[in-house]
This record gives structure tokens, sequence and C-alpha cells, in this order.
């Protein structure tokens, strides 16, 4: 078809395109064999041109290319090839720098689609255009195509951050005796709508995001929020950036809107669905939230986290009855995820009736699980060939899509792990002092994790204000990162005692949890344990966490003896500073409490939790 080489002619002639739109350096997208540079002749103030073709990344997202990089952009037709025009235009308008220009064309759906969808021409089209037809797409009327885009409407969405400058249908060469030719083909007809927008002067992304990060109020705050997603309501960076400020400030309500209109211009977007899901799960809607998230990720490229893939010859629970049935708890994610859903083989059984409940897991659970007793059969992930034959299977994160559930119910579970028989205490547990309140320390988890960073402590150094108290012994059940701190502050410190060495089971790490008054600790696998078992839990929980802990609660709805210390808005999401002050305050007023009633001879534990629940 050669587009542009049929659009340079008529171009050549007009001042604008001269002097203007096609001066210094730009990038072509989608250009194919039919590349806007090959004419630069034509255009004396033309510099280098970038031919950017599927070789080099989709023209959705130009990944590698740095916003403001070129004076202009051009492309010819690609924009039919995507499903969201809106977005793709705003993102080739950000690689433009202010005041330069964005050109492209596309095909009128009547002069060149003829007003028929799918399009007789060329089959890789996803949408039709027009500039303006009354009415919806697909709304009866016949007006408009079923996947018809109004360029009017996509030139307004555009108006933050860009002017129009030019909107031509392209009509020139018609034969309108020929209306069931593609014209296009051979001749010199164009057929097409031809928009040029000029980037305005507007803040960037990221000045919009450093004013927000400078605002010293809520209301300066949001201000800024909402103005960076006035001016790009197409990026995801943007929303995740407002999400953050909105946690920050203590008003996680304020997403509702915003990710429902994320949702409206950003459909497909894999992230914005997700974090659309999690927020309604952290905000207590819990059967709303997982059912998106089961029904989203059932139509995405997305695989869950699993070692083995359930058995195909078996049907997945969708929430059928399961009176007198059999149904597994197929492993999924990290060994804390496993923990916490465990909880669900009881309710399973008592709420849904079913006669057999099954667990798969990873290796380090088999014990700890299996004497828990709350499953009628626990099996490693490595050996499920041994699972007896089941009804259905379930993913544990699936569950509360097709079970109601009432947040402020899900205590009762606990305590649903027990400690396996004949489990030791260990040594240095057994020769500290009766009379010294007993702290067990987890300060990092995996440092695979997706949030590892801003949720473990770069350093036990982070703790030495607390190490210092009297009349408090800490025991360290660290294991991977930072066991080589743990030993040496074991050597240095005579009220730290280093655990890890002797846990090499997760049962052995519960039966030293069971022996503690106390456990402090990051976001860990551990912190379920040690929940699930009923012992009181202090989490130490970065601004940004996972979901499960939901928003601002000082407590959790799914453990009772769980209480949350959040870390505070701080450009350095590993400064702890704050946490740690009011963890120390906490711990020396329960000691000192703790002393002054010690005579009554009431367990440390017990006092401890019922003063503090």
């Amino acid at each position: 078809m050669h587009e542009t080489r049929k659009s340079v002619v008529r171009r050549a002639r007009e001042p604008a395109f001269v002097d203007h739109y096609f001066r210094g350096a730009g990038i072509d997208i989608g250009a194919g064999d039919d590349w806007l540079g090959s004419y630069a002749h034509m255009f004396p103030l033309m510099g280098q041109v970038v031919a950017w073709n599927s070789p080099r990344g989709d023209a959705v997202h130009v990944k590698g290319v740095e916003d403001g990089t070129y004076d202009f952009a051009h492309s010819s037709h690609a924009l039919a090839n995507v499903a969201n025009p809106a977005h793709v235009l705003a993102r080739w308008l950000d690689i433009v720098r202010p005041g330069g220009y964005l050109i492209v064309t596309v095909p009128d759906e009547d002069l060149y689609g003829k007003g028929v969808w799918p399009s007789r021409f060329n089959r890789n089209h996803r949408v039709s255009f027009t500039i303006g037809k009354p009415g919806a797409p697909d709304d009866g009327t016949g007006a408009r195509l079923p996947h018809s885009v109004s360029v009017l409407d996509l030139v307004a969405a555009m108006q933050p951050v860009a002017a129009c400058e030019r909107l031509v249908l392209l009509r020139d060469f018609y034969d309108g005796k020929c209306p069931g030719v593609d014209q296009t083909a051979k001749g010199v007809a164009e057929c097409a709508i031809e928009i040029v927008l000029r980037k305005r002067e507007v803040p960037t992304p990221r000045m919009l995001a450093d004013e927000a990060i400078r605002a010293e109020s809520a209301e300066a705050g949001l201000a800024a929020c909402r103005r960076a997603l006035a001016l790009y309501p197409y990026r995801f960076d943007v929303y995740h950036r407002a999400m953050v400020q909105m946690i920050r400030w203590g008003v996680p309500a304020e997403q509702d809107r915003m990710w429902e209109e994320a949702l409206a211009r950003l459909p497909d977007n894999m992230s914005v669905r997700l974090y659309h899901c999690l927020h309604e799960i952290m905000s207590g809607r819990l059967q709303k939230g997982f059912t998106l998230r089961e029904a989203r990720l059932a139509h995405s490229e997305w695989r869950r986290r699993t070692k083995v893939q359930p058995p195909e010859d078996i049907p997945a629970w969708t929430g059928e009855p399961l009176v007198g049935r059999s149904i597994v708890i197929w492993s999924e994610f990290g060994l804390g995820d496993e923990i916490f859903f465990f909880r669900f083989a009881r309710i399973l059984h008592e709420r849904c009736g079913a006669a057999h409940v099954a667990v798969v897991c990873q290796a380090p659970l088999l014990e700890l699980f299996a004497a828990s007793g709350e499953a009628d059969e626990v099996v490693d992930i490595a050996h499920v060939a041994d699972l007896a034959p089941c009804d259905y299977w379930v993913y544990p994160h699936a569950i509360p899509a097709y079970l109601s559930l009432e947040l402020d119910g899900m205590q009762s579970c606990v305590p649903y792990l027990r400690v396996p028989e004949g489990q030791p205490l260990p040594v240095a547990v057994k020769e500290t002092r009766g009379d010294s309140l007993k702290v067990g320390i987890v300060t990092r988890g995996d440092p695979t994790h997706e949030n590892d960073t801003a949720r473990s402590l770069s350093s036990l150094s982070r703790l030495d204000s607390l190490f210092e108290l009297e009349g408090v012994d800490f025991f360290s059940l660290q294991k991977g990162e930072g066991i080589e701190e743990s030993a040496r502050y074991a050597r240095e410190r005579k009220n730290f005692h280093d655990l890890g060495p002797d846990l090499r089971t997760m049962a052995q790490t519960a039966a030293a949890i069971r022996s503690l008054d106390l456990l402090l600790t990051v976001d860990t696998s551990v912190a379920h344990v040690a929940a699930a078992m009923g012992k009181p839990v202090w989490l130490m929980l970065p601004l940004i966490c996972d979901w499960r802990w939901h928003y601002l609660r000082e407590d959790s709805p799914w453990y009772p003896t769980l209480r949350i210390f959040r870390n505070s808005w701080n450009r350095d999401i590993r400064d702890w500073t704050d946490v740690v002050k009011r963890i120390r305050s906490e711990l020396q007023a329960w000691r000192d409490r703790l002393c002054d009633g010690a005579h009554s001879g009431e367990r440390i534990a017990d006092r401890l939790w019922r003063r503090h629940p």
C-alpha cells in the first residue's frame, strides 16, 4: 500500500509539514518497508529518523525509549492494529518533547473499510476509525461499526497534554463509483484520517511525583496525584504512585474511584487488574476481590506459582456442594501463603461438609501440618502420586472466591498449628533465667521476594536500641540471609542467642516459638507459624505491604494474637527508626509492669497478651 510514500508527496507541498511538523529528530513507528526516513530529502529540516518495527519491540510500549526523546513521532496506519488506541497514542506522546509533534494517519472506516467489520482488506485491524459519527459503536443504529473509534473523542482524551493542530479526512482521488474496491492497494487514494498533535509544556510524571513526595499535607499530596492522573491517565506507574500517596496519608478509600478509572482506560493491563483486586481485598471486600482475581487470572497468560500442576483428570472446585465429597487444597506460592490458607482445611470440613480434605504442601511444612490434625491427609508436593483420589482440587487463593467470608470471623480458626510431639526445648532457652522476657527475632525474608527491600531489615543493628533493654533476652530464629550477623551478635551480646543453626525444620522452629513469650518479626513465614499457633506476634510492616494485613489496622482480622507495627512514610524505605522507637517503648513498659507484678506467679506470656491484645 505504501501509505507513507503517498502522503509525503502531498505533505512536501504543505509548509506546515516542511517547516514545523517534520523538523529535527524523529521516530517512525510501524514503518515497515515504507520508512519515512527514506523521504528525508523532501523535508530539509528533518533530522535522523529511527524506524521502529516489531523486531525492536511492540508499538504499544516502545520500550527503551525515554520520555521526551524525539522532536516528532510519526505512524502510518499502525494504530489500527491495537486494541486500545488512546493508550498507545498517549504513550507515543510521552516520547515526544514539549513543543514537538505527533503525526498519525488511520484508515477511515467508510472510505477504506467500506462500512464493514471486520475489515475485508486487513485482518490485522483490531479497531476502525471515524472522525465523529453520532452514537456509540454497535448501538443498533448502524452508524458506527462494532469496534469503531471516534477520532474526535481520541483527540479530546489527549487534550491535557497535546493540542490538536490538524484533523483531516483524506479523500483525494477517492472514486465513489467503486465503493467495493480497496482503492489504497494500487492507486494514489489515501482513504484515511490525518491527525497532528502538538505536545504541550506540562509537568512530567516524575515532576508531579516529586511534588507529591514533598507535600506536607494530605490535601497537597492528593492534589498532586489528581493532577498527575488527569495528565497521564494511561500510565500504570502514575496510578501506582498515587496509590502509595493515598496509603501514606491514610486515605486508602480514595483508591476506589481511581482503580475503577484505571480499569476503564486500561482494561487489558494485568497490573491494573491485579491491583484493583488487591485493593478490594485489602478494603475487606474479600469475596469480591478474590472473585475478580480468579476471573482475571483465568483469562490471562499469568501462571500460578506451584512446583507441580494440579491433576487434569479431576475438576477444579468452583463452589460446588462438598457434602460427602473429597477435595485437595493444592500447593501455591510461598510457605507463608500455605500456612495462612491452611486454616481452610477446617473450614471446608465444618462449613462445607467435606468428607475428606487433603492438603498438598511444600516439604518444610509437611511434619507441622500433619501434627496439627486439621487435614485428613497431608502430602508433599514432590510426592503427589501418593495422594488419595479426590473429587475436586482447589488453589488456596481461589477458596475465598467461592465462600462468603466475614472478615471479623476469621480469628475463630486460631490456633490451627500445633507443635509435633517430642520436639525438644532449645538449649539456649532452657539456660536463660526464668524471669526474663523471651523475645524471638526474625529480621529478613527471602531476598528473591518482590518486596523484600521494603519488608526486610538491612541489618540487625536497626534493633540495637532494643538489645540494650535489661530483663529481655532475644532469640534469633533467622535462617538464610543474615545468619552470619546473628552469629556475631550472639558472640558479642549476653542477651542475644542464635537459635538459627539448630532449626532445621519448620516443626523445630514451631517448638522454639512455643518456648518464647513473644515473636518480633518482619513479614515472613515464621510470622504465620507463630500467629497460627496463637502465640503473641509483633509484626513489623512496610508502608506498602501484603494484602492480608489490610489498610491502617494495628491488629489482624486473621490472627487474634498478632499486633502490627506499620512503618510510616519515609523516602528511605529501609529506615525503621520510628517503628523501633515504638517497639522499644512498648517492650520497656511491658517489662516494667511485668516486673512489678511478677509476685503473682502468672506466666509472663499470659499477662503480656492480656494487657496488649
